[in-house]
């Protein structure tokens, strides 16, 4: 279990990396949002949603018994595709007016969790 939450952990945040790198989708993401100015994260509150997403997904994983990659890759598929949908609920009811972003951030940000979510069960199934 623990294993799987780690690998589960270091993923996310390698994918994050290179994700948002200006060099894949950080520079569209940064225009988009009109941010001039970059500042530090709250790490401890990233770092603790993080945890929470992946031991969650672990104990989804676990509970429904998918115990493949194919299995886990199809669950994690499920689970970012309804993060998706919280977040085109909330961009719909103002969230996307309100801070000045567009459908071009909405696809950026979830579809960066599709795939991780996607990887993370995938890898995550085959260690179940």
């Amino acid at each position: 279990m623990l294993l799987a939450i780690i690998l589960g952990i270091i993923i996310y945040m390698v994918l994050g990396m290179v994700y948002y790198s200006p060099k894949v989708l950080g520079h569209l993401w940064i225009n988009y949002l009109n941010i001039q100015e970059f500042k530090t994260p709250r790490y401890d509150v990233l770092s603790l949603a993080t945890f929470l997403t992946v031991s969650i997904l672990y104990f989804i994983l676990q509970w429904s018994e998918a115990n493949t990659p194919f299995e886990g890759l199809y669950i994690g598929l499920l689970v970012g595709v309804l993060v998706a949908l919280a977040y085109a609920k909330d961009f719909v009811f103002g969230l996307g007016e309100n801070t000045g972003s567009s459908l071009k951030v909405y696809f950026i940000a979830v579809g960066f969790h599709i795939i991780a979510l996607s990887v993370i069960g995938m890898v995550m199934g085959s260690l179940l």
